[in-house]
């Protein structure tokens, strides 16, 4: 097999395959390697999203990688190890410690590479033994951050085997637009001179949509002509709602649910918040910038390699409402200073997290896998 051979790569992700970051990453990954010639399989729950993803020629093998017990867990190594032997891939790439650790166990003794992504580890208990684990299951571990590739060579995983690929951002979806004047004049309470904060996340206690909402309550008694809009469900939904008639904010927020049009949601903000408790590189965050958006977010996870402090946008400290509102309003106030960071965002998304050099870098990797040349191959 030569270098330009294509390969066969068979993902193993842990969660169904619904709206998130691992999946936004198969979304734009899978279908660019089937374009290119290659065979792509995706292992996993099944999800609202699959068929994007089957749209893109990819494959999609139900299979949950969940286990409880040391029964279950040799049930479900024996499951990958026949899956493994029908498709007869050319790489394995697990997106989690987990599924990294389940594809050691059924494909140890067959010859082929493990390529391992980590997308984030929330648990800092996780830290203490992942980097003991990769090292073990992997042949190569890809890290979409400086901060999470810093935290495990730290704690014992080899350097050799890691390169950072930042996932990108696809300026062909996300770019700026002239503000939505449909969705605006659909949404009650807006007006020529409201200044628009908005959120798109999931509505989920690490997104911390109560501290946002908290911060706002204070941004209202200084900007009175401020709106929030949030797009996502989740299952805090109904409690966030509470709260928000139980701070007087009900006429002054607008709960949008899942949405597919993202970009018009957010041509409608003038800054983009983030209120998060944990992050790993926050994809919103880059497709906000992308559009042009200034961004608040919390210091948490890799946030400081997406929001350049005072250049792109803010940080603050996770769990800080009122440090959270003085932000907010510096920027709501200043349209001026809101405008010098659209151009910074836009500068950043372009060099940093460029959707073509991660889709060629991955895709390399892949290819050196493959053919049996990925030792030493990473930077």
């Amino acid at each position: 097999m030569t270098e330009q051979s294509p390969f066969r790569l068979l993902y193993l992700l842990t969660e169904p395959f619904g709206t998130g970051g691992v999946q936004s990453d198969m979304k734009s990954l899978g279908p660019h390697f089937v374009k290119n010639g290659h065979e792509v399989f995706i292992a996993c729950p099944t999800g609202d999203q699959l068929e994007l993803l089957q749209k893109g020629g990819v494959v999609h093998i139900p299979f949950d990688v969940h286990f409880k017990t040391p029964g279950q867990f040799q049930e479900c190594k024996k499951r990958l190890r026949d899956l493994i032997q029908t498709i007869r891939p050319t790489v394995l790439a697990p997106q989690s410690i987990r599924s990294s650790w389940l594809c050691h166990a059924a494909a140890k003794d067959l010859p082929i590479p493990r390529i391992t992504t980590i997308h984030n580890i929330h648990t800092p208990f996780n830290s203490l033994w992942a980097g003991f684990l990769l090292n073990k299951c992997s042949d190569a571990v890809v890290f979409e951050s400086e901060h999470e590739h810093h935290r495990l060579t730290k704690l014992g995983l080899d350097p050799k085997k890691t390169t950072v690929i930042p996932s990108g951002i696809d300026t062909t979806t996300f770019y700026p637009i002239e503000r939505s004047q449909a969705l605006w004049k659909s949404i009650p309470g807006l007006s020529e001179h409201s200044v628009i904060f908005g959120c798109v996340a999931r509505l989920s206690p690490e997104k911390a949509h109560s501290d946002l909402l908290k911060a706002f309550f204070e941004v209202r008694k200084e900007i009175p002509e401020s709106r929030l809009i949030l797009v996502g469900d989740g299952p805090l939904k109904d409690s966030l709602i509470h709260q928000t008639k139980s701070l007087g904010l009900e006429p002054f927020v607008h709960f949008a649910g899942q949405q597919s049009a993202i970009r018009e949601y957010v041509s409608l903000f003038d800054v983009f918040v983030l209120a998060s408790t944990r992050e790993s590189l926050p994809r919103a965050a880059r497709e906000a910038m992308a559009c042009g958006k200034p961004i608040i977010a919390t210091r948490v996870g890799a946030t400081r390699e997406v929001v350049h402090h005072g250049k792109s946008g803010l940080l603050v400290p996770p769990g800080n409402p009122a440090k959270l509102a003085k932000a907010m309003i510096s920027l709501g106030s200043d349209p001026k200073t809101r405008e010098d960071m659209t151009s910074l965002s836009l500068e950043l998304i372009r060099k940093r997290f460029s959707l073509d050099i991660w889709l060629s870098e991955n895709e390399a990797l892949y290819k050196k896998a493959s053919s049996g040349n990925l030792a030493g191959s990473l930077p």
